[in-house]
């Protein structure tokens, strides 16, 4: 008799889910009893079912992981995922459960497989062209990222983030202007775009421009003034140009995040000046 009318519940809760899958308590009533009747394989077989059908569904997937921790790996819950993108491949939802796979996974050369793999089946699909730009970009792949880049950007043209990551492909290839262009094309679309006015200003720094450089920085900065990344360039380019004071300024605000860092800046603006005074003396 008990265990009729636990399969009566198992089965009334499993109607109200299928109603309206957004129910957290239909959920929640669901995974007691069936925790109780200890019918996990039962349980995860029905979240499995729902995400097939609603890839983004946030309770399915949340509870398909609390109920899986002996039964499931993270193998099986990445080859889940791998199936609901097939499923859904213009479903961010999906991509994004099969992203946080992916990163337990560590495994870029399976990532970049399985976007081909997709591309291939949906020509142009921007979910899978933005993953294997950053696989690519990883792996120092430029010459497959710049065309990976191009490809995203028939599909995505006012998208800031495969600009930059286009200008960072090109400057790696050494192919300053064609980066100067493509960063300031992302600035354009977002121009609070703290890593672009960074980069930007990489690029100028290496040209031996250093007043361009030094703007960018500080735009950079004004931004987010907490980030230092651009304080540790805008020492080592304020050092280029021989201004001392504003060099050992800026290591006074590196050293509140990154000490040690400041601590080697330090020492180069030491060695840096002292040689320049001795060459004048």
């Amino acid at each position: 008799m008990q265990r009729h009318l636990a399969k009566w519940l198992i089965q009334r809760h499993q109607q109200a889910i299928l109603r309206k899958p957004d129910q957290p308590k239909a959920w929640s009533k669901l995974y007691t009893i069936c925790t109780q009747e200890n019918d996990s394989a039962g349980f995860l077989q029905f979240c499995e079912d729902i995400i097939r059908v609603h890839p983004g569904n946030r309770h399915a997937w949340t509870f398909l992981q609390l109920a899986s921790k002996e039964e499931t790996s993270a193998i099986d819950l990445l080859t889940l995922s791998k199936e609901i993108v097939r499923l859904h491949p213009g479903d961010e939802g999906a991509w994004s459960r099969l992203d946080a796979a992916y990163e337990k996974q560590e495994d870029d050369f399976d990532l970049i497989e399985f976007c081909q793999e997709i591309i291939k089946q949906h020509p142009g699909n921007s979910q899978a062209l933005a993953r294997l730009s950053v696989a690519y970009k990883r792996q120092g792949k430029y010459t497959e990222l710049i065309s990976t880049c191009f490809e995203l950007l028939t599909a995505r043209p006012g998208d800031a983030q495969t600009w930059c990551n286009l200008a960072d492909a090109y400057a790696a290839r050494c192919k300053y202007d064609d980066a100067l262009n493509a960063y300031e094309k992302a600035i354009a679309l977002k121009p609070n775009f703290v890593v672009a006015w960074n980069n930007l200003g990489n690029v100028y720094h290496l040209q031996a421009q250093y007043d361009k450089a030094v703007q960018c920085y500080q735009k950079a900065i004004s931004i987010n003034s907490g980030d230092a990344t651009p304080w540790v360039w805008l020492c080592l380019a304020y050092a280029e140009m021989g201004k001392s004071k504003e060099a050992h300024d800026a290591v006074k605000k590196v050293e509140k995040c990154l000490p040690l860092v400041a601590s080697m800046l330090s020492e180069e603006l030491a060695e840096k000046f002292s040689a320049v005074v001795a060459a004048i003396r």
